[in-house]
């Protein structure tokens, strides 16, 4: 996302989680165009117990195709919506959210298709105010060991 606009394909990327840092949370594999980047994602964790969080596209979607999983949307997490194989959840500019559990706490299998960066980057929601991912993850993540 940090200006990496060229064609690339199948680049693997392992995030682990931000509090159980020997912990996969995403496992993804994505593709990038000009026009934007797809990614299929095996999603192995919930953001439970973290704060909401935005993303850095212009758009996205996201197809289920295994598994499903609860989130939370808005800053106060009021909109709940469970989303199951087959299901589109959609990805505005401004979408603020958390997925909050795993069905049957399986892994869940995603396409996320994605246009341009809007150029804020994404970041998490805390206390009502937009925080930088950056200054996120260094005030709440644990240390990998």
């Amino acid at each position: 996302v940090d200006g990496e606009w060229r064609w690339s394909f199948a680049r693997r990327q392992v995030i682990h989680d931000l509090f159980r840092p020997e912990e996969v949370y995403i496992d993804r594999w994505r593709f990038d165009t000009p026009l934007g980047s797809v990614f299929v994602h095996r999603i192995l964790l919930p953001d439970a117990g973290r704060d909401p969080h935005t993303h850095p596209f212009s758009w996205s979607w996201s197809l289920i195709l295994k598994g499903g999983y609860t989130e939370h949307r808005g800053p106060d997490g009021s909109d709940v919506r469970t989303y199951r194989p087959g299901r589109v959840n959609r990805f505005d500019i401004d979408t603020i959210h958390r997925i909050d559990r795993l069905t049957g706490d399986r892994p869940v299998w995603t396409i996320f298709a994605a246009g341009r960066p809007h150029g804020r980057g994404w970041g998490f929601v805390v206390d009502g105010e937009y925080q930088d991912h950056k200054r996120y993850l260094a005030e709440h993540a644990v240390p990998a060991t």
